[in-house]
This record gives C-alpha cells, sequence and structure tokens, in this order.
C-alpha cells in the first residue's frame, strides 16, 4: 500500500520533531503531553492570527485587502503545529480520520433531530449529553444538576471537578 499525501506530511513532521527537536510524541509522558499540547495549541493560534492579519476583515475598516501567498503561508505554519496536536493526543491521520467520519455522522443526525446546542447539553461543563467520552447526565433527583465524569486512561469513570 502506497503513502498517501497526509500519512507522508504525518510521517516527515514526526519524523521532523523526533529528529530535529528531539521530541518523541509516541513515548511522553502524560505531564509531557499536556505542556507540550500547550505549546502547540498556543502557536497554532498564533499562525492563525498571522493569517486573520494578511487580510481586511475589521468592518470598521476600508481596507479589504486579502493577501493569499501570505495566508497560505500562515496556514501551513499552523498546519505543522495542528499535526503535532494530532500526534500529541490521538496518534495519527487515521484515528483523526475515524474521528472525523463518527463525529460527521452525529452532526448531520443533530440537525436532522433539530439541535439547538443548548438543550441538549450539560449545565456545568457545557458537553453534549450524546458525547461519548464525557459522561454527562441530568440527576433524576436533582432537577437542573448534571453530574459531569470523564474517563482516566484506567478506563474508569472520575468525577470532573468544576
Amino acid at each position: 500500500m502506497t503513502e498517501g499525501k497526509l500519512e507522508q506530511m504525518f510521517r516527515q513532521q514526526y519524523e521532523m520533531q523526533r529528529d530535529v527537536y528531539g521530541i518523541d510524541y509516541a513515548t511522553l509522558t502524560d505531564e509531557e503531553r499536556i505542556h507540550h499540547f500547550k505549546e502547540m495549541l498556543h502557536a497554532m493560534n498564533d499562525e492563525m492570527h498571522e493569517a486573520l492579519g494578511e487580510m481586511g476583515w475589521k468592518p470598521w475598516a476600508s481596507s479589504k485587502h486579502f493577501n493569499a501567498d501570505a495566508v497560505q503561508a500562515e496556514l501551513v505554519d499552523a498546519w505543522h503545529f495542528f499535526m503535532n496536536l494530532v500526534m500529541i493526543s490521538v496518534g495519527g491521520p487515521e484515528t483523526l480520520f475515524e474521528g472525523y467520519q463518527q463525529k460527521r455522522l452525529k452532526n448531520i443526525a443533530r440537525q436532522q433531530e433539530g439541535y439547538d446546542g443548548v438543550s441538549t447539553k450539560c449545565t456545568k461543563c457545557k458537553r453534549a449529553f450524546d458525547d461519548e467520552f464525557v459522561y454527562c447526565h441530568q440527576a433524576a433527583s436533582m432537577p437542573n444538576y448534571d453530574c459531569c465524569h470523564y474517563q482516566n486512561n484506567d478506563g474508569e469513570l472520575v468525577k470532573r471537578v468544576q
């Protein structure tokens, strides 16, 4: 099976992080994973802000320029950091693709069911009750109170601290 472009980019990014920066995402501790995730998220957000600076987006300004080449360059920079975030958290493009497919189907179903973005969410953590990775439910004994849980690395449900 030949390597597709997406897989090639992720492999090359992984190799660059490992060989140039000395960071092997496959061997990080949870503490290191959190540290690197925060750094990569901040860096990606900064690149996205730089992309925004390459266009006249302010409604009160008269310039409506769009510097496509500079925007593309900033998006490529952001893409590097996004790939790092994926490798830190889910591993690679295959897992990301599977997650995308599942979420896409859920989003379509939500829209078909009249999803309003509010009534089916926990009032405390704001997560959707149908989110399979955060276990929130309305407590029958206490109306207007939701119990928020998440699954730890051992697969155990843990009470979410608010």
